[in-house]
């Protein structure tokens, strides 16, 4: 069968220059240093609470505790409840069990423990409908960020028209991915160790997967303590082909990559394409690309995200969490995640919902924040996702799947449909998939 030989990226509302700039920043005095939560168990390990009948005579309450070697620890006079100490080296669900069997206990159970949510201090938080927002919810990273904000071991490769991570030459490290860590990349358009950003798509699809965030300055990413490879696969027009990519999906298992993001794609079906993402889900390697935004033009399966059994294939939603009328549909549609609406300002603030973050336009070293939109920008929510999952100890792209597939939103038909796949990603939900019993 004849391919096309080149793929076009899924840049969002077509042209760059009819993008929005929100504001242009620059470094700030002193910037914040980013917070972290420390892992706990979910529940408390030496403590449980009790809730006897009201009737039962202080005597029995502390026979049942000595029974038991338990102490009660404080009591919550209002609704008379016990936090009691269980002895050392016993589990707390043994003795959950063990209290629920006296008939004078109306109910024991373990004493969960809880977090604060984390709310970065990025000042253009606010306009990150996509992340979180009162009406809609987005896709809720508060509660996420409260289990897991990346782990640095975790590489997530950006295959695009690279990224601004470095000072070199003409080109800028952008400033709000200062705090972003960077592993060693390449770029297979000009054949060298710089994949430097020439377009300006890299840069923005980089910064929903780990823009720096908690700094004081501009926007939050998604997995912003995961690391980022930046691998140059797409030219300064938008433009690559299939062995290129290729070249550059080897390059990333090589060198360490967790999770792959591509944000680009074609209409041309290749096996030299489908070789290599098949490659990386038998190496260990999550895969993630836009479905398309081609709904409107004939609505063709759009390559790699077509491979779907080695590839996540994500379509757009808006901030209603309607599909995006551009967004491509089909039967390897797997899930959807935000990816905006540039014709409609439905959260009132004053601007189209796009998804804003950090890049430039035409010069490589003026940042401003733009709002754009397509399944480029509803990717890399994803391949955030897979990177939390990973951090949080989730091993094989199977693994990694089914926790997204399993957790999503429903939206549409019930079920599995053409139009929103599983339905739109919940980071939360997935992320304590595997800490909860499953049929």
């Amino acid at each position: 069968m004849r391919a096309s030989i080149l793929s076009r990226v899924l840049v969002a509302a077509c042209l760059m220059g009819g993008l929005l700039i929100v504001s242009l920043w620059g470094p700030p005095a002193g910037a914040g240093t980013m917070a972290d939560i420390p892992e706990s168990p979910a529940w408390s390990q030496s403590e449980i609470i009790v809730k006897f009948n009201d009737d039962v005579e202080q005597s029995v309450r502390d026979a049942a505790l000595e029974q038991h070697g338990c102490l009660s620890l404080r009591t919550c006079e209002y609704g008379d409840v016990h936090l009691v100490r269980i002895p050392e080296g016993t589990e707390p669900e043994d003795m959950v069990r063990d209290f629920v069997e006296h008939e004078f206990i109306q109910y024991a159970e373990l004493n969960y423990k809880v977090r604060v949510f984390f709310v970065p201090d990025d000042p253009y938080f606010r306009y990150q409908w996509n992340l979180y927002n009162k009406v809609t919810g987005g896709i809720g990273m508060e509660k996420a960020w409260a289990i897991e904000m990346g782990d640095p071991n975790v590489t997530i490769a950006v295959l695009d028209t690279g990224v601004a991570f470095e000072d070199y030459g003409d080109y800028k490290q952008a400033p709000d991915l200062a705090q972003t860590r960077f592993v060693t990349g390449y770029d297979f358009v000009n054949d060298d160790e710089h994949p430097n950003d020439d377009n300006g798509h890299g840069t923005h699809v980089t910064g929903t997967i780990a823009q720096s965030t908690n700094n004081k300055l501009g926007v939050a990413g998604v997995a912003f303590g995961c690391s980022i490879m930046p691998v140059k696969i797409i030219d300064t027009n938008g433009l690559g082909d299939h062995f290129t990519i290729a070249q550059g999906i080897y390059f990333a298992i090589d060198h360490g990559a967790r999770v792959i993001n591509l944000s680009a794609g074609g209409r041309g079906p290749s096996m030299t394409l489908e070789r290599a993402v098949k490659s990386a889900y038998q190496r260990g390697v999550a895969v993630v690309c836009s479905a398309g935004n081609e709904y409107q033009n004939g609505n063709p399966a759009i390559y790699p995200a077509a491979y779907d059994s080695y590839c996540i294939a994500v379509g757009a939603t808006r901030y209603d969490n309607r599909r995006a009328p551009y967004s491509s549909t089909g039967p390897h549609l797997a899930v959807v995640a935000p990816g905006g609406d540039m014709s409609v300002d439905q959260n009132a603030d004053g601007y189209p919902d796009g998804i804003v973050q950090q890049t430039f336009f035409i010069d490589p070293g003026a940042f401003a924040y733009y709002f754009l939109q397509g399944t480029s920008m509803a990717a890399p929510h994803v391949s955030g996702l897979a990177g939390l999952l990973i951090s949080h100890g989730v091993a094989s792209p199977d693994n990694v799947r089914k926790a997204i597939q399993q957790t999503t939103k429903d939206l549409g038909t019930p079920g599995w449909d053409e139009e929103y796949g599983w339905g739109l990603i919940d980071p939360n939900a997935a992320l304590t998939y595997y800490d909860r019993p499953h049929r």
